[in-house]
């Protein structure tokens, strides 16, 4: 199995856990917060299925965000999981994922600029 098909089963999974977050954050007693994390998974899964398909970036400039973004939004609505149905707060895990989501955005601005070596 290559490393684009796990990345890809990730990226989808991704977005099966986001409909079930948005879903489930939408019926009371639940806040808004499972929504939110939701669409961070959703937005995120989108851009990774994005850039796997795009030939404008490859080895390590393709890799490194989707690395980050994938992380980055699965450590962020993990948090918000566990705050939304157990009450327990992981203190720094959200802002540590979407700082590492961010990161990720940041690689993908600066890797089509970088001309690959050939």
């Amino acid at each position: 199995m290559t490393g684009q098909r796990i990345i890809l089963a990730i990226a989808a999974l991704w977005g099966l856990v986001g409909v079930v977050m948005l879903a489930a954050g939408s019926h009371p007693p639940q806040t808004g917060s499972l929504a939110i994390g939701g669409q961070f998974l959703l937005f995120h899964a989108a851009a990774v299925i994005g850039i796997l398909s795009t030939a404008l970036v490859s080895g390590w400039r393709r890799a490194l965000p989707m690395a980050l973004m994938l992380t980055g939004s699965g450590v962020f609505a993990f948090e918000i999981v566990i705050h939304a149905t157990t009450g327990v707060v992981l203190p720094g895990l959200a802002p540590i994922g979407g700082g590492i989501a961010i990161l990720g955005w940041l690689a993908l601005v600066i890797a089509p600029l970088i001309e690959p070596k050939n």
